[in-house]
């Protein structure tokens, strides 16, 4: 249940420019109602089980192609899958290379244009998450994970609600925090940041920094080491047990 429709591949795909243009505003016919607080909310979950014998690494943003082409060539070298948190605002300039990049790893939703939702109206809300939502899926040619990181970790019951009514089961935050995504982050503070952490441990990294593409390869090589799958989050999270959110912002940049 983790993941969405999929849709045909799409090949040459590009956004006219008048297109776009409407897409990237809120459109009062993609609001839905904004319900009782009642409601349920999608479930926030930090780590998966101790059960599922491998760890996620996932990389939000996307600013920078190359590095994350770079991150995402390490891990397919060495027989492990991330997970992508890519903005739409970013793969819909080069939906052809992101193609190539992402092959073989998982992608996520990470709203359009990385703003916070917590502070956002609800249509603005709905149309950050379906707008990236289909970007992905027509750019990639395949679904997303089902699944919502809002920016800046800034989630509450209102987000969780919108969410949930959207078909988004989790918002995915982190156990690990690498610190990549502070200034002059170095890699040896990443890596050391990254290594030791259990079976079931969602490490936060940034698909942008020269130092997180430096430091994948010793992460990998340290977990595949102690038999530890580098996997995707779909591998991760099968079998957790999420909570409902408080409203709150996540100390970290990105």
């Amino acid at each position: 249940g983790v993941f969405a429709q999929g849709q045909a591949e799409a090949a040459g795909f590009g956004w006219p420019l008048e297109e776009w243009q409407e897409l990237v505003e809120p459109q009062p016919q993609d609001a839905l109602p904004p319900g009782p607080e009642t409601l349920p909310s999608a479930k926030v979950v930090r780590k998966g089980p101790r059960s599922s014998g491998a760890v996620a690494l996932t990389f939000d943003d996307g600013y920078d192609a190359k590095i994350c082409g770079s991150i995402a060539d390490t891990l397919r070298r060495n027989d492990a899958v991330g997970t992508f948190f890519i903005n739409g605002q970013w793969m819909k300039q080069e939906p052809s290379r992101w193609r190539r990049i992402l092959e073989g790893m998982e992608v996520a939703n990470h709203t359009r244009s990385h703003r916070y939702l917590t502070e956002e109206p609800h249509t603005v809300v709905v149309n950050q998450i379906r707008t990236n939502e289909w970007i992905h899926e027509q750019a990639l040619g395949r679904p997303m994970l089902k699944v919502l990181r809002p920016p800046y970790g800034a989630h509450g019951e209102r987000v969780g609600r919108i969410a949930k009514q959207l078909g988004y089961d989790h918002v995915v935050m982190w156990n690990v925090d690498t610190g990549d995504w502070k200034p002059k982050a170095k890699t040896k503070r990443i890596v050391r940041a990254a290594i030791g952490a259990p079976p079931g441990s969602i490490i936060l990294m940034h698909c942008g920094p020269g130092a997180t593409a430096r430091a994948v390869p010793r992460i990998v090589r340290h977990y595949q080491r102690r038999g530890i799958e580098v996997a995707g989050l779909s591998t991760v999270l099968k079998g957790a047990k999420g909570e409902l959110g408080k409203p709150k912002s996540e100390p970290y940049g990105g």
